[in-house]
């Protein structure tokens, strides 16, 4: 499809397993689906923030994650 980024296809849901963020029965006809989660993974690979819900409305706002981001980078912008 011509993305210039990596895709993860998780049909079995390994991935989600293994990284804590299944959410039993929570999808449609109570079907197992990912927990919502976002996560700032700084440039050595370090999670430095991670926002999890049990709830697949709730997410992060923007300015919260620019908040952690800054944070994790000593308050600076780069």
């Amino acid at each position: 499809m011509g993305f210039a980024f990596p895709l993860l296809s998780d049909a079995d849901a390994a991935v989600i397993r293994r990284y804590d963020l299944l959410h039993r029965g929570a999808g449609p006809k109570n079907v197992d689906i990912a927990r919502p989660a976002e996560f700032y993974v700084d440039a050595s690979g370090t999670v430095q923030w991670a926002n999890l819900t049990e709830n697949i409305a709730v997410r992060a706002r923007p300015e919260q994650a620019l908040h952690a981001i800054d944070a994790a980078k000593g308050g600076r912008r780069d």
